[in-house]
């Protein structure tokens, strides 16, 4: 969403799609007015959403591969994965108890399989542009993990609640140190909530999808980061 970006595609997991816990009487609902469907209007941006519930970067990889393939018209795609890749299968962990359990996706192939899209984005003429996770609340979030589980378990198992603020950060952290590596843009999602008091005001009862306000709040972010970056002529690699 910078001063050359006129079509962008948008690969990621339910953040991006504007998923809101309760949106619309349902469970999970697509909430209208989500960031990119606000931001895309606001900057003249035409948003070509490819975000799915409960997408890890593996998914979006296939997703990726079969839209070129399908020559998808966009010159920028913003990528966005993270927070499922980190979630672990908490059945598992309860019911196997003397067994290592790894991740969705390990952080190695995390790491390995973000290089492949940014790679593989700019081989096909389309600049990518690194979007770093807004902050869980792990009080919230734990609820959530271990609803119908052994939740004293789970508490035990992660050593500590903030483990999990923890580790869904270092997913995070490996995005911006990518798009430093890689020259890519970055929107830093995870700092303007930071930066927020009380950011827990904009993550829904799950402890981890933004809520309505959330989504204003980011669509207000991704609107000022591309202004400013128009402002400053920055140019997306």
């Amino acid at each position: 969403m910078l001063n050359t970006v006129q079509n962008l595609a948008v690969w990621g997991d339910s953040i991006l799609k504007g998923v809101v816990q309760g949106y619309g009487g349902k469970r999970y609902g697509v909430c209208e007015r989500n960031c990119l469907s606000v931001a895309g209007r606001e900057l003249d941006i035409a948003v070509i959403n490819r975000c799915y519930f409960g997408s890890t970067i593996t998914k979006g990889k296939t997703i990726m591969l079969k839209d070129i393939e399908h020559s998808i018209a966009c010159d920028s795609a913003i990528i966005e994965f993270g927070g499922n890749d980190c979630n672990y299968n908490w059945n598992e962990v309860c019911e196997f108890r003397d067994r290592k359990h790894q991740p969705a996706t390990p952080l190695p192939q995390f790491v390995e399989t973000l290089q492949e899209l940014i790679d593989t984005a700019r081989s096909n003429r389309i600049r990518p542009i690194l979007m770093t996770l807004p902050p869980l609340d792990p009080e919230r979030y734990i609820k959530t993990i271990s609803r119908g589980l052994d939740e004293q378990y789970i508490r035990n198992w992660l050593g500590d609640i903030h483990y999990l603020y923890r580790w869904h950060e270092m997913y995070s952290l490996e995005a911006t140190k990518l798009a430093l590596k890689n020259n890519c843009f970055m929107i830093d999602m995870r700092k303007a909530f930071l930066a927020e008091h009380n950011y827990q005001r904009l993550i829904c009862e799950d402890g981890i999808h933004p809520n309505e306000a959330g989504h204003e709040f980011m669509a207000a972010v991704l609107i000022e980061t591309t202004r400013d970056a128009r402002r400053n002529n920055v140019q997306v690699a």
